[in-house]
């Protein structure tokens, strides 16, 4: 279980304010470049926004993608350099964006 986003899937989203504004800085600093990280991001395949992710796909599957990226090679792998507390709040982000 990851520690964070146990965090964000409690019932008060104002609560979890510092982790989801961790995880949103570390997309702006990590995945901007690729993905459409904000609210409302179209739903495109490649690479997909994070809206899409987070409609499309489970907590779970989010860590393992960002984690393991074997699906894209131009994607970093980021399990080599961070930490599970910043993929927990990067994965707390994707999941707040569910519309």
């Amino acid at each position: 279980a990851l520690g964070a986003l146990a965090v964000v899937a409690a019932p008060a989203l104002a609560d979890n304010a510092p982790y989801l504004a961790a995880g949103k800085r570390t997309a702006e600093a990590n995945c901007a470049q690729c993905h459409h990280i904000w609210p409302g991001g179209a739903f495109k395949l490649y690479p997909p926004s994070f809206t899409a992710i987070a409609k499309y796909y489970s907590p779970d599957v989010s860590e393992m993608k960002v984690r393991y990226p074997d699906h894209a090679l131009l994607m970093p792998q980021f399990n080599r350099f961070m930490f599970r507390e910043n993929v927990g709040n990067l994965v707390g982000y994707i999941v707040s964006l569910e519309e």
